[in-house]
């Protein structure tokens, strides 16, 4: 399964991508776990990586809902379709690919920010079983001269497909498909964070 995270986001979670070309500080730390405790396949994922960015930068991206199509493999459509204060209602379209199955996947999702530091994301309606998933933000000490500094950004989520999943390989496509996806994401924050870098006089 090639899930979509971010709303994240996070999601949320559809990736295939690579990171050709950006700063790395570090890969991805990531586990996932599988069980059927409630019948069906579910999915725990946790992950955290470091970005050679600030949190401003990090947060820019993490929250720019209606752009992540742009950088998110296998993410056709993401948009914001209310706000209201520090809370969104995100509509993310996209598909999940695995042996020969092209799956379709449409999601509405419920997300809470607290700025700087927290996106909370649950499902609302789609073609999932149970999707929640949290992104945490942590400033860390510039590493050199001239350095603003960088993030440690954490992942959790809970996954469980409302279609079928290869549970024999369901944990192993998941973990690396999640690290495309936050390879994708770190590549996003750092280039930015180069371009910005470069208009300063």
């Amino acid at each position: 399964m090639r899930p979509s995270l971010l709303c994240s986001l996070v999601a949320l979670v559809w990736m295939t991508g690579s990171n050709a070309g950006a700063q790395t500080i570090d890969q991805p730390d990531i586990d996932v776990r599988m069980n059927r405790a409630k019948g069906y396949p579910l999915f725990e994922v946790t992950a955290k990586m470091t970005v050679n960015a600030n949190v401003a930068r990090s947060w820019k991206v993490l929250t720019d809902y209606n752009r992540l199509a742009e950088f998110v493999p296998n993410l056709s459509r993401s948009q914001v379709t209310s706000s209201e204060g520090n809370e969104r209602v995100v509509t993310q379209n996209g598909f999940a690919k695995f042996l020969f199955i092209r799956q379709n996947i449409d999601l509405v999702l419920h997300v809470t920010e607290q700025p700087m530091q927290v996106i909370d994301i649950r499902l609302i309606s789609g073609n999932m079983r149970e999707y929640q998933a949290r992104w945490e933000l942590q400033p860390q000490q510039p590493q050199q001269p001239g350095d603003d500094g960088h993030t440690r950004i954490s992942y959790a989520g809970i996954i469980a497909p409302d279609f079928y999943v290869p549970t024999l390989f369901g944990a192993a496509l998941m973990k690396s498909d999640l690290r495309h996806m936050l390879n994708a994401v770190k590549a996003e924050i750092e280039k930015g964070n180069d371009a910005e870098k470069e208009k300063r006089p």
